[in-house]
């Protein structure tokens, strides 16, 4: 390969490289950890699963009334948090819905 061609191969692949990480699936991801990291930082994650234990046992209406109580009473740091790692949440899941859906051809 002559010198042209390396410069050529090296952009395209520079390109790409950046059009994949820039990518919404990869945006997604990357603040979905991001809150993950946040919300762990802020919140003792091992006081919260013994108190969702401690209530499982009232089942669905009980796990629920916890975990509105739990985001409301928290600070609103940590619910921005939650709030932007479930949009992110969404986004993956239907990035990955759309993924594995089965491709529909256009008039049939």
């Amino acid at each position: 390969m002559s010198t042209i061609e390396k410069n050529v191969m090296a952009s395209v692949y520079v390109i790409h490289m950046v059009r994949t990480l820039t990518s919404r699936l990869a945006l997604a991801c990357g603040v979905l950890c991001l809150s993950l990291i946040a919300i762990a930082m802020l919140v003792s994650v091992p006081h919260v699963m013994v108190n969702l234990l401690s209530v499982a046992h009232h089942g669905v209406v009980g796990i629920g009334t916890f975990v509105f109580s739990a985001v409301m009473g928290t600070r609103f740091i940590v619910q921005c948090a939650l709030f932007i790692g479930t949009i992110a949440f969404l986004l993956v899941l239907i990035d990955l819905i759309r993924s594995i859906s089965p491709i529909r051809v256009m008039g049939s």
